[in-house]
Parts: structure tokens; sequence; C-alpha cells
């Protein structure tokens, strides 16, 4: 099935997503799509909640400092339920990325976050 964003912000506009397989399978064109979502605040809670988790999962092992600098940037998101995902789960991030080879190494600005 192709990419479509109307379908994914319709996923994501649930409490709780819980199957990926569509969205993961797109994953070249998903990631930058919610990148900008998020960044350009332009999701309600629902939405912003899982495409932090979509991106968490789209991480490894290619385009994890993107994400990391993703929810270094919603660290400062006016909704606290946005903020607070997107500091637990940079927190995972940087955590898993310990058991690489080349682990994340955060910028000086996201270490002050």
């Amino acid at each position: 099935m192709p990419f479509s964003p109307e379908n994914l912000l319709q996923v994501l506009d649930q409490p709780e997503v819980i199957d990926w397989a569509v969205e993961l399978k797109n994953r070249s064109e998903a990631l930058p799509y919610l990148v900008r979502a998020v960044q350009g605040n332009s999701l309600n809670r629902n939405q912003s909640r899982n495409a932090l988790h979509m991106l968490f999962r789209m991480a490894f092992p290619e385009n994890a400092a993107i994400v990391l600098h993703t929810f270094s940037e919603l660290m400062r998101h006016s909704d606290i339920e946005v903020r607070s995902e997107a500091v637990q789960l940079a927190i995972g991030l940087w955590k898993l990325s310990s058991r690489l080879e080349r682990p994340l190494t955060p910028s000086d600005e996201q270490e002050k976050c």
C-alpha cells in the first residue's frame, strides 16, 4: 500500500496505536512527513504522541540522530503530555543507542534540556 499522509493522520488520531506495520513499510516517506508535522505543531495531542512513538520505532539504525533532535525540540512543547512523551522517548533512545558500536552523543543544547 502506498504512503498516504491522510491515512497516517487517521491512524495516529487514536488514544494508543498498537500496529505500525503499514506505516513502517513506508518509513522513507513517513519519517520526513512526521518530523515536519510534529515540528510544525499541526497535530492534535493523540497524533503528536503517537507520531513520537512511531518516530522512536523508525529511529534505528539510520535515523537515530534526527529522531533524537526532533524529540529534543519537542521538550519545549506547550502540551505537557506531548512534552513528557518527548522527554521519555529521548531518554529511551539515548539509552538504547549506548548499546551500539557508535552511540548517540547529545549536542550541548540537548544536554541543557
